[in-house]
């Protein structure tokens, strides 16, 4: 939730693993408010119900169940251990960022909303390096950031990650979202 928004998030997000593979979803549904929050869940729910399809094929279930709302920005990765790689596919702009070894990856997201107007949903495929963490965070947060301004943070705990750059780069006029995963 926004600092200052009071109504309820029209973000969302959910993750799913088994041992050899992760999956991470974020979703903004459009505005906010209930009618964001109607298309959030609903994108959630999708993803649970589908958590065996590709990140492409998971938006595009996301976009054809939720046209019946206004619509939301959204994106998963998947993480697959034993090829060592990560999968994202996204729509709108739902940022997504790999952090490995003082060196950072931006993975690509398309132009559009789920629920309303795509053009194209497509994967894209990253290594995923030993020790590597996943970001992903709605537009609530600003996306200049740099954990190279925390010492010591990388290493620490996903929630303590999230919890930090929730707190110092939230817009404070929109809701805001950050997913943070890591292998062990």
């Amino acid at each position: 939730m926004p600092k200052e928004y009071p109504g309820p998030s029209g973000d969302g997000w959910a993750t799913w693993s088994d041992p050899g593979r992760c999956l991470a979803m974020v979703v903004d549904g459009l505005g906010h408010g209930p009618l964001a929050k109607e298309a959030a869940d609903e994108a959630e729910a999708v993803f649970k119900e589908n958590i065996r399809l590709s990140p492409a094929k998971m938006v595009e279930a996301i976009h054809h169940a939720i046209r019946h709302t206004r619509g939301a920005a959204v994106a998963i990765a998947e993480i697959n251990l034993s090829q060592r790689t990560v999968t994202f596919a996204g729509v709108g702009n739902i940022s997504g960022l790999i952090l490995a070894s003082e060196e950072s990856k931006s993975m690509v997201s398309y132009n559009g909303t789920a629920g309303a107007q795509v053009t194209r949903i497509r994967e894209f495929t990253y290594p995923w390096p030993d020790g590597a963490t996943l970001i992903m965070h709605s537009d609530g947060i600003k996306s200049h950031f740099s954990l190279d301004d925390y010492p010591g943070l990388i290493r620490k705990h996903p929630s303590l990650i999230a919890g930090v750059l929730w707190r110092d780069y939230s817009r404070g006029n929109d809701d805001a979202t950050v997913l943070v995963a890591k292998t062990r």
